[in-house]
């Protein structure tokens, strides 16, 4: 036999190999876990159930955080903070037990016209959202507001 065809058939083995582990890798349910978490790379990079939504107006000069009486806890101002809560990853939800008067105001995103104000509105203890009667889940919403809710 000549070399190049033992050269051949090794490297079609290790490239079946090398297939078979990929599977095996992931089938695992780390690989699922990573694919389903809206912050995750590989979820973004093989198409998980998040997309990125922007829902401020085109040019968001400041954002409002309320409080669960009704009364503004805090503005955002800065640059990276509004980014934070405005350009977000949103994805679909179960509806199952959520009712039209659980949304509380959460977010007043205002425009550069004093007439271009964007209300979000949250169900509190879930990571679901609602901007202009359209619900969407965001996990990653839900952690920027804890972060910029403590005064």
């Amino acid at each position: 036999m000549k070399i190049s065809f033992i050269l051949k058939i090794s490297m079609m083995l290790i490239a079946l190999a090398g297939v078979l582990y990929a599977i095996r890798a992931l089938n695992t349910g780390d690989v699922a876990d990573k694919i389903s978490d809206p912050q995750s790379a590989l979820g973004l990079l093989i198409g998980s159930d998040y997309r990125p939504y922007n829902w401020c107006p085109e040019k968001t000069t400041k954002v409002d955080i309320f409080a669960k009486d009704g009364s503004i806890l805090k503005t955002l101002e800065a640059p990276a903070d509004i980014s934070a809560v405005c350009e977000i990853m949103m994805g679909a939800f179960s509806s199952e037990g959520i009712e039209e008067g659980s949304y509380q105001k959460v977010l007043a995103a205002h425009g550069i016209a004093e007439s271009e104000i964007v209300i979000l509105e949250w169900v509190a203890g879930k990571p679901v959202f609602r901007v202009k009667g359209m619900p969407f889940s965001s996990p990653m919403l839900s952690k920027a507001l804890d972060r910029l809710a403590v005064p």
